[in-house]
């Protein structure tokens, strides 16, 4: 019975074996797919085969089923794949509520928490090549994919995937990868080969496109996000990304100082468990170079990766050294660093220099990724209930110098403004309340339709990070060393940023509140009126102005406040005329941006200035300016039209042209987002630039070499003489005070890092506000500086003039973030008007649309747009 009941089992096992076999010869390898091994050298798969290759295998496989998370900038389909058991796909569903209640503990006991830790699943996202650069992780997860569902890993693969799900995003960014494949096959046996594209790897964000995650401005960080926080609550989530290549192989946690004060501790030990098990098994598979607690921080930066620690999820972060593109490098020994060939007990085996290829990367994540999967297989129970914990401890434990609440007043400069920050809040996952009673809190009172942000939820750390103003430490190589800068931003106080009154309130308050599932905007009409008022502090006001402009309409501007029936409109007011065609554009417009219109009957006794319809131009340089992308999102976001420039727009054409080009002719305001000016001059950066490292001159194709050279200057000056308006931004207002001679100079230029520094922080300006570029802000703001410019001005010769428009105060300059050397600052511009003979230079020294994020200071540049005539 004995033998009869063995000879059953083994004829089982083999029938078994038999159909795993047949099952596994069933899935198409990517080698056969492609036609190239992944990662050869010089090969690449664009978004269309990968997305085709996803396709195929999920067809061939009941483990993977494909998803559809959302559309790209440029209207792809973003996919991910979903890998487990062919049990656990049937209960998907099932599974993603476990996930979500335990993620936010609300209603569950620790018995019931414990239970569902018990029953759930691990689930794993996997996100690959958010910069498209970094191509190596997306050409990897077709690879990766293929194991997981033949079950090819170091470990029992068939087992892990009946307690995980895990998530496969091949790439964040299809638009920019296949833009850098198209490139890149271009160019492949030329000299270019391996070059970097003349333009931004997404159309408006570039790297940035890493900065956007808690402001969600970008389609594709809404569509992870919805992934992260709203449909699946993964307790895992790593993003895969590429370093420079001549340091270590590969990065993975634990990180390095500071951490964020913010995030639960047990976070950061399940990061650490999750990186030193990665780098476990790295070593043990042979592969040399892997560092960790080393370059990137602790600190928040508005990063995919990094904003996952705020909602309790386990965030981490790899990032292999670069090939060029897919072409392989070799790296001399004496090429290394020296603290990168020596032994550390954070780089324990240095790696020895030599050949590097993309498949060399391609080894190390898919030992990476494989490694995450083990390693939330083999402590599933733990993820999912430390998930419960964490969101639990939030709302019930008050931590030391813990806010009670934030409270966003209904009475705003910018109420538009305030409820779309509200939007931002709720979109990441916090929870927002609304008074319906006049209350106080802390001393101050706050009328009804207040918004109430209250700590105890389960996201507490990610609405305390963003709305509390920040305290960088002041860190510094050696005692009264050099400050050791952070990866990224010291400081991103979403309040500050946005221009809107926030409060911190420390003691407990009582007041009734409803939960807010969503902002309602306030309906606008249109008075029955001989004029029309646009009250200029709402930036919608400015996005209405230009199609009322558009559609003909007659304007002006207010020099000074009005009273209307209801109260008092500042300087800077636009005023239009009611007619039929100005109705029939506000009804539309109106929709989307509900602005207050408000009745004036009469305008006979107002001070106004003309103001037309800006034909509007952007340089766009052909070195892929981020800032640049977010100053034409900004404006695409506000309605607003425009014309992008290249090198040659500056130059005269063919022999026999003009020996100057007219662009006045064709424009009324040319934009310059910040750039090195050596740059924009010359297509090249200065000798002291912090850019020249990164310079390779012929590099790229000759045709996107070069600037707007000398004729380009001399046109931009005869532009601004015969009545246009120029508008620099942050580091481009040198081209004006270096080349075309406005009087002011940068007072930090050559200031020695250890008496001034400061990474990108927010600061205190004063602002002259009935002044043109100052219309509609307070007294005060608060604005993003990010190597930014403060300047000293001074009597200037004839032709020129220059009025300050924004000054840093004596003292208490620091909002959020790190500043050493106040010193240098004091009473100095950060915003100057410049006129030069019929036009204007507006000199914004600050980074007025940071990351399309600062929506506060947004009016120095729109005010720049709608300048009235005559002044």
């Amino acid at each position: 019975m004995y033998k009869a009941k063995s000879k059953s089992i083994i004829i089982a096992l083999l029938i078994f074996m038999f159909v795993v076999s047949l099952l596994s010869s069933a899935q198409t390898p990517p080698e056969k797919f492609l036609g190239h091994r992944v990662g050869e050298d010089r090969q690449l798969a664009d978004y269309n085969q990968i997305k085709a290759y996803f396709e195929l295998l999920a067809k061939e496989s009941p483990r993977l089923k494909l998803v559809n998370i959302g559309k790209t900038t440029l209207g792809k389909d973003m996919i991910m794949a979903v890998i487990t058991d062919e049990e656990n796909m049937k209960n998907l569903d099932h599974y993603r509520e476990v996930a979500r209640k335990l993620r936010l503990a609300r209603g569950l006991s620790e018995d019931q928490a414990r239970q569902l830790a018990r029953e759930g699943k691990t689930i794993l996202l996997i996100t690959c090549s958010l910069h498209s650069t970094e191509i190596a992780a997306s050409q990897m997860s077709m690879e990766l994919a293929y194991d997981l569902v033949t079950g090819r890993a170091f470990f029992d693969v068939n087992a892990a995937l009946k307690d995980v799900i895990v998530l496969l995003v091949p790439t964040i960014n299809p638009d920019g990868h296949q833009m850098v494949v198209e490139w890149y096959r271009k160019y492949v046996g030329t000299k270019y080969e391996g070059s970097n594209m003349p333009w931004l790897y997404h159309p408006y964000a570039g790297h940035d496109n890493n900065r956007d995650f808690f402001m969600f401005n970008l389609a594709e960080t809404r569509a992870v996000t919805k992934v992260l926080y709203h449909d699946w609550f993964p307790q895992i989530h790593i993003d895969e990304h590429q370093m420079g290549s001549n340091g270590a192989r590969l990065f993975v946690p634990p990180f390095m100082d500071p951490p964020l004060p913010n995030v639960h501790p047990l976070l950061w030990r399940s990061v650490n468990l999750c990186g030193i098990n990665m780098a476990y098994d790295l070593q043990k598979h042979g592969y040399k170079g892997v560092v960790h607690g080393r370059s990137y921080t602790g600190w928040w930066i508005g990063a995919c990766d990094d904003t996952s620690w705020l909602h309790n999820v386990v965030g981490l972060l790899s990032e292999a050294a670069s090939v060029r593109v897919a072409s392989p490098i070799y790296i001399e020994l004496t090429e290394v660093p020296k603290e990168y060939y020596e032994k550390r007990m954070d780089f324990i085996d240095p790696w020895p220099g030599g050949w590097w290829r993309l498949r060399d990367i391609v080894d190390y994540e898919l030992t990476l990724s494989k490694s995450l999967v083990k390693t939330a297989w083999l402590h599933r129970e733990d993820f999912l209930f430390n998930s419960y914990l964490m969101a639990r401890q939030s709302i019930e434990i008050r931590e030391k110098n813990q806010p009670f609440a934030f409270v966003i007043s209904k009475e705003q400069a910018d109420p538009l403004t305030a409820l779309k920050m509200i939007e931002i809040l709720q979109f990441g996952g916090i929870e927002v309340h609304q008074a319906t009673k006049d209350f106080i809190a802390d001393g101050r009172y706050y009328p009804a339709g207040s918004f109430v942000v209250l700590l105890a939820q389960p996201y507490k750390a990610y609405a305390w990070a963003l709305l509390e103003k920040q305290k960088y430490p002041d860190l510094r190589q050696y005692p009264g060393g050099p400050p050791i800068p952070p990866y990224d931003n010291a400081a991103w106080t979403l309040p500050l940023q946005m221009g809107v009154r926030c409060d911190q309130i420390d003691k407990p308050f009582e007041v009734p509140l409803q939960k807010v599932e969503k902002v309602e905007y306030p309906k606008s009409s249109v008075p029955d009126s001989g004029y029309l008022g646009l009250d200029p502090r709402l930036n919608a006001s400015y996005a209405v102005a230009f199609a009322l402009l558009k559609g003909k309409a007659e304007g002006w501007r207010t020099k000074a406040a009005i009273k209307t029936a209801d109260g008092t409109l500042p300087a800077g007011t636009f005023v239009f005329k009611n007619s039929p065609d100005t109705r029939r554009v506000l009804e539309n417009v109106l929709q989307k941006w509900p602005v207050p219109v408000k009745g004036l009957a009469d305008v006979s006794g107002l001070e106004l200035a003309a103001v037309k319809f800006p034909r509007i131009a952007i340089y766009q340089s052909w070195r892929g300016n981020m800032d640049e992308g977010w100053t034409r999102y900004m404006l695409d976001d506000l309605g607003i039209t425009y014309t992008i420039l290249h090198n040659n727009d500056f130059k005269p054409g063919k022999k026999g042209a003009e020996k100057k080009v007219n662009l006045k002719s064709k424009f009324d305001v040319v934009i310059f987002a910040s750039e090195n000016v050596d740059i924009i001059k010359s297509g090249r950066p200065g000798q002291r630039s912090e850019y020249a490292r990164f310079f390779r001159a012929g590099s790229t194709p000759p045709e996107y070499e070069g600037g707007i050279e000398k004729e380009g200057i001399e046109a931009l000056k005869t532009f601004v003489e015969e009545g246009g308006m120029l508008i620099t931004l942050n580091q481009a207002c040198e081209l004006a005070t270096r080349e075309l001679g406005a009087p002011a100079r940068n007072a930090l230029s050559g200031v020695d890092r250890t008496k001034f520094f400061c990474p990108t922080s927010i600061l205190r300006l004063k602002v002259e506000n009935t002044t043109p570029l100052g219309y509609g802000f307070d007294e005060e703001a608060a604005a993003v500086f990010s190597g930014s410019l403060a300047f000293d001005t001074w009597t200037p010769p004839l032709d020129w003039d220059r009025k300050v428009v924004a000054y840093y105060p004596e003292d208490n300059i620091l909002l959020s973030g790190w500043l050493l050397g106040e010193d240098y600052l004091k009473r100095k511009s950060a915003v100057v008007d410049v006129k030069l003979k019929k036009g204007h230079i507006a000199l914004i020294g600050i980074r007025t649309q940071h990351r399309a994020q600062s929506h506060g200071t947004y009016k120095f540049l729109l005010n720049a747009l709608f300048y009235p005539q005559g002044i």
